[in-house]
């Protein structure tokens, strides 16, 4: 008598149904476990108001930088954002910030202003227009708050002392950091940096070409910096110069109580990275550089976590 076949049972879901694969139950305990990771929802405006952004840059920190991420969204949808996502991002923002009073500032002006005197020509960054003198004092200072708040932020939270290069030069030279203090005297560094920066709102590190193919303009590793050197900080320099010059002028009462006095600087120090983590490119959003190409990283994604800051100061 021979066997009869048997008959496989019917799966749920085969021949057209629906029937939960293993794939399935894997994305669906992926989700479900992604809301109880998830912290309270909130909207852009709250988001906008929790981070201390302007509108402008918040926008361009999740859509450019890669500081942050709105929550996953289809189509045209509001943004939405993790609420406890955004206050550990503010928190390690507000951590790797550090302020710079008006002794700070005076030494990055001489600096500027030395640079000004031997007729040092600068140029807009991607176009080949030069600047005039505010924009040119207001470029070179921003460039050394940076440095003098790196100084500031090794020492403070790494108790690291590290010399800084305020001389100035025929020629380029590519690594800002010339010493570091250890038992009792300073030694030259182990490794080449470079510190730069650029406006609150960039969302990119931005490296000329040939800071990254030429040798001899290299460095070792990328420090980017983001100071918020206010656009009239010279008029807050100048404020008593221009009161006395103005004070008996028609127009003085209207706007007397709204010149600036001169207040602390924050800079935030970004984070790092390494020439072969930059990105060559012709444009970034909103740019198209001229004369080629640059490098560059979305500062959210440079190295920025205490851990790895412990690992450059290692190299120092």
């Amino acid at each position: 008598m021979g066997r009869g076949r048997r008959t496989p049972p019917k799966l749920i879901g085969q021949n057209g149904g629906n029937w939960p694969s293993v794939f399935n139950i894997s994305h669906e305990s992926a989700r479900i476990q992604s809301k109880q990771d998830m912290g309270k929802v909130i909207s852009k405006i709250d988001a906008i108001k929790l981070s201390g952004l302007d509108d402008k840059t918040f926008d361009n920190y999740f859509k450019n930088a890669g500081e942050f991420a709105c929550l996953p969204r289809e189509g045209k949808t509001r943004f939405l954002f993790d609420e406890d996502k955004l206050k550990r991002w503010k928190e390690d923002y507000e951590w790797r910030t550090v302020e710079l009073d008006f002794q700070d500032y005076a030494l990055c002006l001489d600096f500027a202003l030395a640079q000004h005197f031997r007729g040092y020509v600068l140029s807009d960054w991607g176009t080949g227009r030069q600047r005039e003198f505010g924009q040119k004092i207001t470029n070179w200072i921003k460039g050394q708050l940076g440095e003098v708040a790196v100084k500031k932020f090794f020492k403070k939270e790494f108790g690291v002392e590290i010399e800084l290069d305020f001389d100035i030069y025929s020629k380029i030279v590519p690594q800002d950091i010339i010493g570091v203090f250890e038992n009792g005297k300073m030694r030259k560094p182990k490794t080449g940096v470079g510190i730069k920066s650029s406006k609150p709102k960039s969302a990119f590190l931005v490296l000329g070409s040939n800071e990254i193919k030429l040798p001899e303009r290299r460095s070792d590793i990328y420090v980017y910096c983001r100071p918020d050197i206010p656009d009239d900080h010279l008029l807050r320099l100048t404020k008593d110069l221009i009161v006395k010059a103005v004070k008996d002028k028609p127009h003085f009462s209207r706007y007397k109580d709204q010149l600036p006095d001169f207040t602390n600087i924050p800079c935030e120090i970004v984070g790092w990275c390494r020439p072969a983590e930059l990105e060559e490119v012709s444009g970034i959003p909103g740019q198209e550089f001229d004369n080629g190409t640059r490098f560059v990283k979305k500062s959210g994604l440079l190295h920025r976590y205490k851990d790895e800051w412990k690992k450059l100061i290692r190299m120092l």
